[in-house]
């Protein structure tokens, strides 16, 4: 069974990362974070708001199942399909960001973006630090391909996707500014 301090430590972990992350792009111009490299490619506050979205996402479909019900213990089949999800994204092949996060192309400023990652992953810490225990390891996240998870699958899924993008942001910002 996770525990809240298990979900809290790995949270905080992942948010470290991420304040690591912000922090390295915080020597770029506006100009720059909003260059897009390509006209089909995004621009690292695009990357930025849908990192944000994508965790939106998550903290609203949590919150609908905390309040609904309708959830139940995750089964060993979400820990497999949350370590494939986690292998998928470490491979080198581009993804299609699913349908269901919808960007404002060009109607963000970078500050915007963080602001909102920020307002975003106070939320889910605020959630995960209240949910009772007995729930953090029940179906209270939805992947839209992986589909079901328990909270700490998707706590594991959301850092690894930041840890995705880091990589994506850096090559846009080495092409924007060459």
């Amino acid at each position: 069974m996770t525990t809240r301090k298990d979900l809290l430590s790995f949270f905080e972990k992942m948010e470290a990362e991420r304040t690591e992350l912000l922090g390295g792009l915080k020597n770029h111009s506006e100009e720059t974070l909003t260059k897009k490299p390509a006209a089909d490619a995004w621009s690292v506050t695009e990357v930025i708001l849908h990192l944000s979205k994508a965790e939106e996402g998550a903290l609203k479909y949590m919150q609908v199942k905390l309040k609904h019900g309708g959830h139940r213990k995750a089964s060993f089949a979400a820990s497999l399909k949350q370590r494939f999800l986690n292998l998928a994204i470490t491979l080198p092949f581009k993804y299609k960001a699913p349908n269901v996060i919808k960007l404002d192309e060009g109607s963000t400023s970078f500050g915007e973006a963080v602001e909102n990652w920020n307002a975003i992953r106070l939320e889910l810490k605020s959630e995960y630090q209240s949910v009772e225990e007995s729930l953090i390891d029940h179906e209270l996240f939805k992947h839209p391909v992986a589909g079901k998870l328990s909270i700490m699958q998707s706590v594991k899924f959301m850092r690894q996707h930041v840890l995705r993008h880091s990589g994506q942001i850096e090559r846009t910002l080495q092409k924007v500014s060459a």
